[in-house]
């Protein structure tokens, strides 16, 4: 199968091609009338045989959710190839993982009672363990500093900061009267790969069920899965010169985002922070309910491990 490459090539696109060029089971190249070709994308020939090859339960559960994983979609200028027809989807990574795993459940929903749901990209019931499955894999190769956040979230981050004052944000500039951009810091040092309000607004989803839900599991889970893209964990291949120059930042960025995360220590003490930020503002009366939280970072490698399989 000959290889091909897009005219312009950056990092994430890079890890596009090496995970593609790894794995060699689908042909490239997704073509739209009137935009070039997009060989870090399924063919449309394959990606159909790609997407019948997923059950119809899998089917509705990515169907039923709001991030247009399975259809092609009008974005800013025209259509676009389906999302987790690319190569390097952390939807389609989360779904190579986890669609053989009995009872998975894929864009599991949940409101935070703040501001928008909480979509987790997985979710796993065993026993009375509940486990939330956060995919990064092409998202840690650009930055997270200056996104533009709800004003709603404000009081939530003051909240935090009052729990762990290592915690903090700096609030930018307002864009208009309900949003502002935001910087996030831990221990005096930018969050720039790891997208903690994106976890934050899990947590708030986790705690409000737990709130609210008196049926769900207190003993949480949560498996924060990133794709290592080194070459020695067997899913990429930089050997082609058109992309082999991103690899050492690749997995620079790759490993600074790991150490990012691993900086908050246990992450318990976010969870319990954001747990009593939604006691309090849903004037809950479970002030006492008792619950068990992990976190784990996890890879390709040990993603079945951390899910206790």
């Amino acid at each position: 199968m000959e290889k091909k490459y897009n005219e312009k090539i950056d990092k994430q696109i890079a890890l596009d091609f090496a995970i593609r060029d790894k794995e060699g089971k689908y042909e490239a190249g997704y073509k739209i009338d009137g935009k070039p070709t997009y060989y870090n994308y399924m063919s449309k020939e394959a990606w159909t045989v790609f997407f019948n090859s997923m059950s119809e339960k899998h089917k509705a559960h990515y169907n039923d959710a709001d991030g247009g994983e399975l259809k092609a979609k009008k974005g800013r200028y025209g259509l676009n190839p389906p999302k987790m027809a690319s190569f390097g989807s952390s939807s389609r990574f989360l779904y190579v993982c986890s669609s053989n795993i009995n009872d998975f459940i894929f864009e599991k929903k949940l409101p935070t009672r703040v501001g928008h749901d909480a979509n987790l990209d997985g979710y796993l019931q065993k026993g009375d363990r509940d486990y939330f499955i956060e995919a990064k894999c092409r998202e840690i190769y650009t930055s997270h500093k200056g996104q533009e956040i709800g004003i709603v979230y404000k009081k939530v981050y003051e909240d935090i900061h009052e729990s762990n004052n290592d915690f903090c944000y700096h609030s930018v500039r307002n864009t208009d009267d309900d949003h502002f951009i935001c910087n996030f810091q831990y221990k005096k040092k930018d969050l720039v790969h790891f997208d903690i309000k994106q976890l934050i607004c899990h947590f708030l989803g986790i705690t409000a069920n737990l709130i609210e839900n008196k049926k769900a599991n207190t003993d949480i889970k949560f498996v924060y899965l990133i794709l290592d893209p080194r070459m020695e964990k067997g899913k990429t291949d930089f050997s082609d010169d058109r992309i082999k120059k991103y690899e050492k930042s690749i997995r620079d960025e790759y490993l600074a985002t790991i150490e990012e995360i691993k900086r908050f220590g246990d992450m318990k003490w976010l969870f319990d922070a954001v747990m009593k930020y939604q006691v309090e503002k849903l004037n809950s009366h479970r002030q006492d309910l008792k619950y068990k939280f992990e976190f784990t970072i996890a890879s390709q490698e040990d993603y079945r491990k951390a899910l206790d399989l």
